[in-house]
């Protein structure tokens, strides 16, 4: 094998052989239509995320390394679809001591919110600080003190959106920014339960989700899901308050149970007053722009349009001068940030 640059996630391009190391997030064998097995495999490293495929003695190779596992990568990245995957020629676990070696800590495989996490649990408690309702102002105050270091550290979900650390806690932020902006507008709605609802609506993944690196579903997650869950701590934490009123917490229940919108889309209720409304409005606002973003930068075809998106069932506008696809805000200058891209005449010893 000869030598090849090592590689970011977000600087592969196409028909680029490579070498990397980069963190397993998920791997399944599976059978092609000819019954030849293959391990599809999912991997990270802090500049995003890429499917990879598995080809070669995928039978044998699944029980060499697992989900969570840092592994050493050779292989070349192919079109697939209108996207780009890896395929897979040689694959081997680091261990600790290769890790030490070619000094690969932590943050090389983190993928994380491109917005600053301390700013933004900055201004969302100004926010909360400045609710006059003293029951609302306890019960948010309670959640956020409680629930802290997972808000900031989990993702707003497995792969719809804001899918990396500190995912969930950009996505509330986004949420109770254009909640403040609407407020503005439509002076008839409740504001504070309004803004509480945001706040609340999407605490569930508190329980639903767990994990450092690679996160994964709770047993509570995959029984019961993160709306009715949302709905459960809230009573809990409303009921350690003395005199919480009972339609007030209602209300709050209502939200968080009708905040997917539609039966369809997995919510017990649909929403049935304005402020509900409005929190499963934003929401899908700041989903579905989220995803926009991502189909168009990760789009690989030639021009100013994407191919149909699987998401949006369209074609999306790309723009006269598109540049180059990233999965995500910035990794094109966190691939570059840290150690330079290079040939590596070591590289070959991975295997």
């Amino acid at each position: 094998m000869g030598k090849r640059d090592r590689r970011y996630i977000a600087e592969l391009n196409e028909g680029e052989k490579f070498y990397g190391f980069y963190l397993v997030v998920e791997k399944v064998l599976k059978y092609a239509k000819n019954d030849n097995p293959y391990l599809d495999i999912l991997l990270q490293d802090r500049t995003g995320r890429i499917a990879a495929k598995l080809w070669e003695k995928a039978q044998e190779m699944d029980a060499e390394f697992d989900v969570g596992d840092i592994v050493g990568v050779a292989g070349a990245v192919e079109k697939f679809r209108d996207s780009i995957q890896i395929k897979i020629e040689k694959i081997r676990r680091i261990d600790e001591e290769k890790r030490i070696e070619e000094n690969l800590t932590d943050s090389e495989f983190i993928v994380t919110t491109p917005k600053n996490i301390d700013e933004m649990w900055s201004e969302i408690w100004e926010i909360i600080k400045n609710i006059k309702n003293p029951y609302l102002s306890k019960l948010l105050s309670r959640i956020y003190r409680k629930y802290e270091k997972q808000l900031k550290s989990l993702p707003g979900s497995m792969r719809l959106h804001h899918a990396y650390q500190g995912g969930l806690l950009e996505h509330i932020f986004n949420t109770v920014k254009i909640a403040k902006s609407i407020c503005k507008v439509y002076d008839e709605i409740d504001e504070e339960l309004f803004i509480a609802g945001v706040l609340a609506h999407d605490i569930g993944k508190i329980r639903e989700l767990s994990g450092k690196y690679v996160f994964d579903y709770t047993d509570e997650g995959n029984f019961i899901g993160h709306v009715v869950l949302g709905r459960d701590m809230l009573i809990e934490e409303a009921k350690e308050i003395e005199g919480f009123p009972e339609l007030l917490r209602l209300k709050l229940e209502h939200i968080i149970l009708s905040h997917h919108g539609k039966y369809e889309w997995q919510s017990p209720k649909e929403p049935a007053f304005p402020e509900a409304q409005l929190v499963y409005q934003i929401d899908e606002i700041d989903t579905r722009l989220y995803q926009m973003k991502n189909s168009i930068e990760s789009d690989v075809s030639e021009g100013k349009w994407t191919s149909k998106s699987n998401y949006f069932k369209r074609v999306l506008y790309k723009g006269e001068n598109p540049e180059k696809p990233l999965d995500n805000e910035d990794n094109e200058t966190r691939g570059k940030e840290g150690k330079e891209t290079k040939t590596d005449d070591k590289q070959t010893s991975l295997f």
